[in-house]
This record gives structure tokens, sequence and C-alpha cells, in this order.
């Protein structure tokens, strides 16, 4: 079986999931300011699994305490995805929250591809009841 190479994006880039707004229910896939109705090709995660499949399927209970979980992958690019349960915008139940983080490598930057997420989207980060903890893998 021969060796397969995950490319790391030369650019940097991240996406948000969640709630744009405090009190603005509804969940979408942000780039920037724009809503994006679709996950970029290269991406690993359908809009199910950013919408709460990462955090069910990790069995992490629905409670709003700023615990960031993580994992990565890719099969084109390599992507981090950062997430959380947020009642921060919406004040329902499963509501959470996403950082979809491209260009850095594994598994040392980890740290800093979710510092960089978390500087694109500063406001979504300052809107948190607790402050946002990166979980140890």
């Amino acid at each position: 079986m021969g060796d397969k190479q995950i490319i790391v994006a030369t650019q940097k880039r991240a996406l948000y999931f969640g709630c744009s707004k405090p009190n603005s229910p509804g969940h979408y896939l942000h780039e920037g300011r724009k809503v994006i109705w679709d996950p970029p090709a290269t991406c690993p995660w359908d809009l199910g699994l950013m919408d709460g499949g990462l955090l069910k399927n990790g069995k992490h209970p629905d409670v709003d305490d700023g615990k960031v979980f993580w994992t990565c992958g890719g099969a084109r690019s390599f992507w981090y995805a950062f997430f959380w349960w947020d009642n921060s915008g919406d004040k329902r139940r499963a509501s959470n929250s996403g950082l979809y983080v491209d260009g850095f490598g594994w598994p040392d930057q980890s740290s800093e591809a979710f510092e960089y997420g978390c500087s694109q989207y500063p406001e979504v980060v300052a809107r948190q009841r607790v402050p946002l903890a990166l979980q140890t893998k």
C-alpha cells in the first residue's frame, strides 16, 4: 500500500458554524461575515456533523461550560474542527458552535489553529459565558 499524503493548505482559512449574533436562532456556516450554504469541497465534515454531530458522536454532555473539543483530518486538505456547546447565541438545548480551520499542520499546531480561528471570529469568543478552553486529546 502506497503512502498517502495529506496536503496542508498554503493559505489559512477559518469558518464558523453557529449563530451569528446573540438571540438570532438558527445555526449557519460562515466564512467571515458571509453565510455559505455548504462546506468547501476539501472540508471533511458535512453540516450534519457540524450541527452537533461531532459533539454527540463524542458523547459530550450538552453543557455550555466553555470546553472546546477537537478533531482533525481530511482527504484532500488537512482541517481542524473545534466545537463546543454554546448558548450564547441561541438559548435552546443542543445549541453549539464550531470553528473549522485549514492551513495548519499536524500534530503540533492544534493550539495555533485554534488561536487563529478565534482571532477570525472575536465576537463569538467574546460573547461566551465561560472562557473557551481547548481540551487535550
